[in-house]
């Protein structure tokens, strides 16, 4: 297995280090970027919701933190006045900045390779790399040629945004989460989490996953059906806003009880949901692995229309 060179404090010679990997194209933004990253995140709500709900909560375009810390990555405009043509997030996890909702997330030729190797210049270790199918997969290989080695690439993910309702009538046992159903939404949110991964939550950090599922439950994000509570068994359903914008909800974290499956339960649970989260947000998207059939017609169902491609490499 190949070594990775320890990760590197933030430094002025990260800017140096990047460009110096692309021919001086990507460079390190800094604070005074930040209108130019905004104007660029605009062009795509739906593919940027992650980085608009950032950038909407006061984060700037520098970098923060030392070993762990976070930063963007972009690349000038060439037509100038201060513009970016592409940028990239650099956290935990890679994730794209598209300038428009296609799958190459609208980014000129050569950008996606370019990212993708100031990505791997930066020596880095990554949970994963999920946005737009093009330049996801453009810097999964940058990483790869560097001796990242991914454990799962999924490179077709329906990116879903609702159009016309459905005609679904919504259950009427969905309600949001309050505090005191804590005990019953960590379990399924576990469950689900492991069934899409492939590993628990809690390996990662169970005080950490603890929290952000309070953090979700305490802002009026999560959606469950709680099911016969004198009963003590799981939750039957669980939904959550995982992402949120002034433009865009994106839906997450999507889980039925195995005991509830296959019963046509679920587009009318998913109705539910839809109808609370269209009160915060003036688009509903979320995005599926193409192969999950059973999930792609229930949100057919409910008025999901497939509106771009993401992909995510998983390390």
């Amino acid at each position: 297995m190949t070594r990775l060179p320890p990760v590197p404090r933030w430094s002025p010679s990260t800017d140096r280090e990047v460009r110096a990997a692309t021919g001086d194209r990507v460079r390190l933004l800094t604070d005074a970027d930040t209108a130019a990253l905004a104007a660029l995140s605009a062009r795509a709500p739906v593919s940027n919701v992650f980085v608009d709900s950032l950038l909407e909560a006061g984060r700037l375009a520098g970098p923060r933190g030392g070993a762990a810390g976070t930063l963007f990555l972009g690349i000038d405009d060439a037509r100038g006045a201060g513009g970016l043509r592409a940028a990239v997030w650099i956290g935990s996890n890679v994730v794209p900045v598209a300038a428009s909702e296609a799958p190459d997330a609208g980014w000129a030729p050569g950008d996606a390779e370019a990212l993708g190797a100031a990505t791997a210049a930066l020596r880095r270790r990554y949970g994963s790399i999920y946005g737009p199918a093009g330049p996801v997969l453009a810097a999964g290989e940058a990483l790869a040629a560097a001796g990242h080695r991914s454990r799962s690439v999924r490179a077709d993910q329906p990116l879903l945004v609702l159009g016309t309702a459905g005609g679904i009538a919504s259950n009427p046992h969905v309600v949001q989460a309050q505090p005191h159903d804590f005990a019953r939404v960590l379990p399924a949110s576990a469950a689900m989490f492991e069934e899409e991964l492939g590993f628990s939550p809690f390996a990662g950090g169970a005080a950490q996953y603890r929290d952000r599922v309070e953090r979700l439950i305490h802002t009026g994000r999560v959606f469950i059906d709680p099911g016969p509570r004198d009963a003590g068994g799981p939750l039957r359903f669980k939904a959550d806003i995982g992402l949120l914008s002034s433009r865009c909800a994106q839906i997450q974290g999507v889980w039925m009880a195995p005991a509830a499956r296959g019963r046509g339960l679920a587009a009318s649970a998913m109705a539910a949901v839809v109808d609370y989260v269209r009160l915060q947000a003036p688009v509903v998207s979320l995005y599926v692995n193409a192969y999950n059939t059973p999930a792609l017609r229930t949100y057919e169902r409910v008025g999901f229309e497939r509106r771009g491609t993401f992909a995510t490499v998983l390390y």
